[in-house]
């Protein structure tokens, strides 16, 4: 604060006798103070605070009409204390009651009548110098305050950006892996549709042959196998592309099942596109009985083809995959060990980092920290057991469940009385199949081609059960089942789906779907599902 910017300072003073506002005003234009302003009436002084807007106020104790202590007590009441607006008092009354009194109304200093011009000034400058330096030290507060905001809002923004950008990169990775198993699913769909195609061929361009039960029942037998293992191939790729949900529940989960499932959807990468490059994989499996463990199907696949496509980048030249799964007390093991390359001291300590990749364009640097993730996730351990040249061995430990006993799937399953259904599909063949699912086992069925004929359907006849697909043109499945329960609320309902996201899991729920199934669906899925829905004893 410079001498300069305290001559500046804007100086009230109130006093009601006129000699003692000359005087002082007098004495502070001979220190320099050009600003200074003088009132004899104490009720104006709270309309030239707002008006004159002073720095500091001279203020006399004793005067008519309203006193110096009524005057600091009104004060205190408009100006917030944080303004620190000092108040110098001159009184001729200056006894230690009165000083109190003064202090506890909100005086800054005090000062005696009659006083030395020296002393005035050196309060003066104590005060208006406190003054200042609050000011100042309020508005670099406000400054500071700003920046902080501007940069939380920077902050946030870049936050956002890193979410965003974090979220398209894991979108990569998982489409990256899943254009690599594309090719998988593709070979071993074209080999099921060589069996249907080839063999209905066969019967069609030679009916004669239909007279030969035994030939046409083993036809038929083959095509069925092939079309259920082309369903199990689409069921897989549903199920590993299918979107997270952050409200999906653990469930027992069989990482026996779960490596064999994994297999033919990374085998493009270890044999088909490994022979093209020349180079030999071998994939061997050492899988022991083990129990569930509690886990999201879904991300343990992710795990494993993760794991799998890094060991195969690992051996250029070639070399071995092992999955292994053992049961270690009260834990689960599953290992994936390769015999790559292997990993340096360094790049062990960071491979688990976010986006560090030694595979340069290659590679997005998500996929081990995906798996670290998800490992911790399901509440287990990951160990890298690696050497330069030596391969590298990832073993994931989780806890395990018991495991439960179910009923075997593949039982014939059937109610015990003969049911009314009424079946809704727009597309003719999956409608007639339905059908022909329940009338083989005694159902009667009734057909309907829209929701909108379903619901007129319902307005005359009654129907012990309602089974639905859900992806029809003008009202879905889950619509269908809305407006059944407005008027039927008790409406046993099925749904069946060609591709079940959680969003249709989550509508087929709130419009109280009894039982949600995936196409393709053989008999025996159906049968069971309707006997669960139905609440109807299990019957071989």
């Amino acid at each position: 604060m410079t001498e300069i910017s305290l001559k500046q300072a804007h100086i009230l003073i109130v006093d009601d006798e006129v000699g003692n506002t000359c005087l002082m005003t007098n004495v502070l234009n001979r220190l320099g103070f050009t600003n200074v302003k003088s009132l004899t009436d104490p009720t104006l002084v709270f309309r030239s605070i707002e008006s004159f807007q002073p720095d500091l106020l001279l203020l006399d104790l004793n005067m008519p009409r309203i006193n110096g202590f009524q005057v600091m007590e009104q004060l205190r009441k408009q100006i917030p204390a944080e303004d620190a607006f000092p108040i110098l008092v001159l009184s001729g009354d200056a006894t230690m009651i009165n000083k109190r009194k003064a202090l506890a109304s909100g005086a800054t200093d005090i000062l005696s009548k009659p006083f030395d011009p020296s002393e005035i000034m050196v309060r003066i400058r104590n005060l208006l110098s406190a003054r200042f330096l609050h000011i100042e030290i309020q508005e670099q507060n406000q400054m500071l305050e700003q920046r902080v905001a501007e940069r939380t809002v920077a902050l946030e923004e870049a936050l956002a950006d890193l979410k965003s950008a974090q979220r398209q990169m894991l979108q990569q990775e998982r489409l990256h892996a899943f254009a690599q198993m594309a090719g998988g699913v593709v070979h071993d769909f074209s080999n099921a549709l060589m069996s249907v195609i080839g063999y209905s061929d066969i019967l069609i361009q030679n009916p004669a042959m239909l007279d030969d039960k035994e030939t046409v029942t083993e036809f038929l037998r083959t095509m069925n196998t092939a079309g259920r293992d082309a369903s199990q191939v689409i069921s897989r790729l549903r199920d590993f592309y299918r979107p997270r949900d952050e409200g999906d529940l653990f469930e027992p989960t069989d990482l026996n099942e779960i490596v064999e499932q994994v297999i033919p959807l990374t085998q493009p990468r270890w044999k088909d596109l490994a022979l093209e490059q020349g180079r030999t994989i071998e994939l061997a499996i050492d899988l022991k009985k083990v129990p569930p463990i509690n886990g999201n199907p879904a991300e343990m696949r992710e795990v494993l083809t993760n794991l799998i496509l890094n060991s195969v980048d690992a051996m250029p030249n070639g070399g071995k995959i092992t999955l292994r799964t053992q049961r270690r007390a009260r834990h689960i093991v599953i290992e994936v060990a390769d015999t790559g390359c292997g990993m340096s001291a360094e790049v062990r300590a960071r491979c688990l980092d976010p986006f560090f990749s030694t595979k340069g364009d290659k590679g997005t640097g998500l996929g081990l920290s995906m798996v670290h993730g998800i490992v911790k996730r399901h509440d287990g351990t990951l160990e890298i057991d690696t050497q330069p040249g030596h391969g590298t061995t990832f073993r994931m430990i989780f806890p395990s469940l018991v495991p439960t006993i179910e009923v075997e799937a593949n039982r014939h399953v059937k109610c015990d009385r003969a049911l009314r259904v009424l079946v809704v599909d727009n597309e003719e063949v999956s409608r007639n199949v339905l059908a022909k699912y329940l009338t083989a086992v005694g159902h009667e069925v009734a057909l309907a081609e829209s929701g909108e004929q379903a619901l007129e359907i319902l307005q005359t006849h009654e129907f012990d059960l309602l089974v639905t697909d859900q992806g029809m043109p003008g009202m879905s499945g889950v619509q269908l089942a809305e407006h059944v329960h407005e008027k039927l609320p008790d409406q046993p309902v099925i749904l069946v789906s060609g591709f079940t996201n959680p969003d249709v899991v989550t509508s087929a729920k709130l419009a109280g779907v009894d039982c949600l199934l995936n196409k393709p669906l053989g008999a025996s899925e159906l049968l069971r599902a309707i006997a669960t829905v139905m609440k109807q004893p299990l019957a071989v």
